[in-house]
C-alpha cells in the first residue's frame, strides 16, 4: 500500500462534518484527506483487535477460521475492539461469541504491530482464565477446540505462533 492509500484513503471524497469535497493534502508531513470547505483533515485511525490465550493444562483454546483472513485455519479467540469498548471487556466478548466459554481478563500479554491491508492494525493478546461455559463454535468461528501444544492443526497469523512459543514456554515452567 502507497502512503496516500494508507493515510488518505480516496474513498473519503466528502467531510463527514460538512458534506464538502475532500482533497488530497498534507498535515504532519504525511498525505491526508481535507476539506475544501471546513478544513477538517481526516485521520485514518487504526483497527484494534484483542484476542485471547486460554489455556487448560497444556492446552490451548483456538479457533477455525471462518472467514478470511486465512479461512480454514486455526487461531485464538479475536475479534475487534468497538468504539468505546476496553479492550479486556472486548477479549471477554469475543470468546464468548466464538466458543460460548466464559474467561476472565489475567494480564496482557503483548501488542502485536500488523501491517497496513492485513486487517486489524494493532492486536493485543490477554491472558485469560477460564471461568466457566461450554465449548461450542459461534459467530465467525467454524470451529473451536483445545489443542495439546505439541499436536496443533494448521495456524493462521504470526501473533498465533509467537503465543504458541510462550504457552509451550509457561507450560514447561509449571512442569518439575
Amino acid at each position: 500500500m502507497t502512503p496516500d492509500e494508507i493515510y488518505a484513503p480516496a474513498a473519503v471524497a466528502f467531510c463527514w462534518r460538512c458534506g464538502g469535497a475532500m482533497h488530497l493534502g498534507s498535515y504532519g508531513g504525511k498525505p491526508r484527506r481535507i476539506c475544501s470547505d471546513c478544513g477538517f483533515i481526516h485521520f485514518v485511525e487504526p483497527k484494534i483487535a484483542v484476542a485471547a490465550m486460554v489455556l487448560r493444562g497444556d492446552e490451548l483454546l483456538l479457533v477455525k477460521r471462518g472467514v478470511v483472513p486465512e479461512k480454514g485455519k486455526w487461531s485464538l479467540p479475536a475479534g475487534y475492539v468497538d468504539p468505546g469498548e476496553h479492550p479486556a471487556e472486548c477479549m471477554v466478548r469475543e470468546v464468548q461469541e466464538e466458543t460460548s466459554l466464559a474467561v476472565r481478563a489475567q494480564r496482557l500479554v503483548e501488542c502485536y504491530y500488523n501491517p497496513p491491508g492485513t486487517g486489524a492494525n494493532l492486536t493485543l493478546v490477554y491472558r485469560a482464565q477460564l471461568t466457566g461455559g461450554t465449548l461450542s463454535a459461534g459467530d465467525d468461528a467454524a470451529d473451536a477446540g483445545f489443542f495439546t501444544l505439541d499436536a496443533l492443526p494448521p495456524l493462521a497469523f504470526a501473533s498465533t505462533l509467537d503465543i504458541v512459543r510462550r504457552a509451550r514456554r509457561s507450560v514447561a515452567r509449571r512442569k518439575p
